[in-house]
């Protein structure tokens, strides 16, 4: 008998992420593609040079240097009964930040299928039974400030995936680098992403080996409003992709802000069920911030993604 991990197809097939849906040795660890947080979702993953938070460990660790002390937290809903959540922090101490993060993939009930003799063992055909699955990746990463406006840093990443009682571990390390232009109105950011060896339940796929190179600007602030934009160009496996996202933000006399965020995720192919558009929103009050994300799945519903943060040092709300 063979477990076909049914859910597992159907979550590729709602976020899109590359290299998941091309079946026989397409990268494994599907933990490793999703999101963990609502504001990266909501700006499409274009999130490498302008992450200064503790999700910064999950794209860019060079831009954990300069983060501020802080928690985060988030929890997704996906169709099909799927679940995920993370937890990150930051700690900087001088020129030096640690980041401490962990993301977790519920499949929930998987179906298991048995080879169909009809079509040479290579579909499957319900056996009336259920199985349950999961993915767990624990990240511990730094950055460091080599000077006013460069920054370098290095994660490494343990990752555990189960499935019907078998399961499998790997392990991968991510370095990246960021630099800052234009007093600070400019960002810049490069990384490399899951170099390891390979991993999967039943029989290894390679890790979404993927690189990063991103910018991201503050294009304007009036009547004080902040806008962002940030840029992205993506490369996992054998495809590259462009992402887009826009963020605005508006702060009140009393200190509240609002956010408003766009993206466009362009590792969403033409016949994917996840929509290359994303939008989020946001409320930051003293130290507290709420956030917000959404990304149709075509005919399985939509996904929804809700965060929230703790900046310990001092106001909520994005930090460049």
């Amino acid at each position: 008998m063979r477990l076909v991990p049914v859910a597992l197809a159907l979550l590729a097939a709602a976020t899109a992420p590359v290299g998941a849906q091309d079946g026989a040795g397409g990268a494994s660890a599907i933990v490793l593609q999703l999101a963990p947080a609502p504001r990266p979702l909501a700006l499409g993953g274009a999130y490498a040079a302008l992450a200064r938070d503790p999700y910064a460990l999950f794209y860019n660790p060079g831009r954990l240097a300069g983060a501020p002390r802080a928690v985060a937290a988030a929890y997704h809903v996906y169709p099909v009964g799927v679940a995920a959540g993370s937890i990150a922090a930051t700690l900087p101490t001088g020129r030096l930040a640690l980041g401490v993060g962990v993301h977790y993939l519920d499949l929930g009930e998987v179906e298991v299928l048995e080879p169909d003799p009809a079509y040479g063992g290579q579909r499957g055909q319900p056996t009336g039974e259920t199985t349950e699955g999961g993915e767990a990746l624990a990240v511990v990463g730094a950055g460091l400030e080599l000077g006013p406006a460069v920054r370098v840093g290095a994660a490494a990443k343990a990752l555990h995936l189960g499935l019907a009682g078998a399961s499998d571990q790997g392990f991968a390390v991510d370095l990246g680098a960021a630099a800052g232009l234009l007093r600070g109105r400019l960002q810049l950011g490069v990384a490399v992403q899951n170099v390891g060896r390979a991993a999967g339940v039943g029989r290894g796929s390679p890790l979404p080996r993927t690189v990063r190179a991103a910018l991201a600007a503050d294009l304007a602030d009036l009547g004080g409003v902040r806008t962002t934009v940030a840029v992205e160009g993506v490369h996992v496996e054998e495809r590259s992709a462009l992402a887009a996202g826009l963020e605005a933000v508006y702060r009140n006399g009393a200190g509240i802000g609002l956010l408003a965020r766009a993206g466009f995720d362009g590792r969403a192919a033409s016949g994917d069920a996840a929509s290359p558009l994303t939008v989020g929103a946001g409320i930051a009050f003293g130290r507290f911030g709420l956030d917000y994300a959404y990304r149709g799945a075509g005919p399985l519903g939509a996904t929804h993604h809700f965060g929230f943060s703790v900046h310990l040092d001092g106001g909520a709300g994005p930090v460049r």
